[in-house]
């Protein structure tokens, strides 16, 4: 965006070696960036680390514990499109990006659409094989957004209705399963009591991107922790941030093997932090120091060259892992 804004070419954030044009971009005027305000107003703009971390990661981080805390072991994420990671202390940090995809802001899932008026938020299903849902705003749902996605694949996890592949149970699912153009779907709910009068449900298809989406987050995750010759078990927090986070089940997301398999207690929800680091930094020539001393100690991990990514994210594409012994709240679960 940076990139864009400035009328730079952007085409090298995504060409080998991937290294932007630049990570720091002076002190400038309104009238430079063609904003519509004072044209002597100066602008400032948060440092990015690499072609897939930038300033919005680095801003956010001024919000959390993480910049001051030097015993403690930590990981800051923020999921979008872009899985955006730092792990690390005061002393050290380390950082990389994952390319998520849209499937959890609703793009790419049939039934799927951003946290908005209409969007089932929440879901359950209960044991007689009923849905229970709660919608933004109340009325009839239009569809189902990220948190309300991750709850219906956990749901269909746990009471058996797809397998670790994510695949049907069809004589789990019962009446529940309908034939499409699309394949085999699951009835969320008719549509005689949706809002566009469509059907609501969710494919194979539509559960395989789920699946691809979370093995991107948490491959990414254990990779950071290898490098940095770390076990998930001495993560002390696990920050979320960004509107996905503030609905999500952190149950749930850890069922379906999207977050680690942490005490419940380490996870924590900060909310929009990009925009609250970005007030952060315009208030205090203190946070803007403190921002760039962030970006000249922070390692960046770059992805598409790393050898041992796709290794870890083959791994993360089952429910919940094809190692059950990172997940063992989840095998206790089906124990019983």
């Amino acid at each position: 965006m940076i990139h864009l804004l400035l009328g730079l070419d952007p085409r090298y954030i995504r060409e080998e070696p991937y290294v932007p044009t630049l990570n720091r971009v002076p002190i400038l005027r309104a009238r430079d960036v063609h904003l519509k305000m004072n044209a002597e107003a100066r602008v400032h703009f948060a440092p990015s680390v690499g072609s897939y971390v930038g300033g919005d990661i680095l801003a956010g981080l001024l919000c959390t514990p993480i910049v001051s805390q030097v015993d403690k072991i930590s990981v800051f994420i923020d999921i979008g499109t872009n899985g955006e990671l730092v792990l690390g202390n005061k002393e050290w940090l380390m950082s990389c990006a994952c390319s998520a995809g849209p499937a959890f802001e609703g793009s790419s899932i049939r039934c799927g659409m951003p946290a908005a008026i209409g969007a089932i938020e929440k879901l359950k299903i209960k044991e007689d094989g009923t849905v229970e849902y709660r919608v933004i705003g109340g009325g009839k749902p239009k569809g189902i957004c990220g948190s309300g996605l991750i709850d219906l694949l956990a749901e269909l996890f746990v009471h058996g209705c797809v397998d670790r592949h994510g695949k049907f149970n069809t004589e789990k699912i019962g009446g529940r399963l309908v034939g499409k153009e699309a394949g085999k779907g699951f009835l969320v709910e008719r549509g005689t009591r949706t809002f566009w009068g469509k059907d609501l449900l969710i494919t194979e298809n539509d559960i395989a991107n789920l699946i691809r989406t979370k093995g991107a987050v948490f491959s990414a995750c254990a990779l950071l922790l290898n490098h940095a010759g770390l076990s998930f078990d001495q993560i002390e927090s696990f920050y979320i941030a960004g509107g996905f986070g503030q609905n999500l089940d952190v149950e749930n997301a850890v069922r379906i093997g999207l977050l680690p398999d942490l005490e419940r207690a380490k996870f924590h929800y900060l909310g929009n932090t990009s925009l609250l680091g970005a007030h952060l930094i315009l208030l205090s020539e203190k946070n803007r120091d403190r921002v760039n001393e962030l970006e000249r100690m922070m390692t960046y991990l770059e992805l598409n060259i790393e050898p041992g990514y796709f290794n870890e994210y083959t791994g993360a594409l089952f429910l919940p892992h094809t190692k059950k012994e990172l997940f063992p709240s989840v095998e206790r679960l089906f124990e019983r």
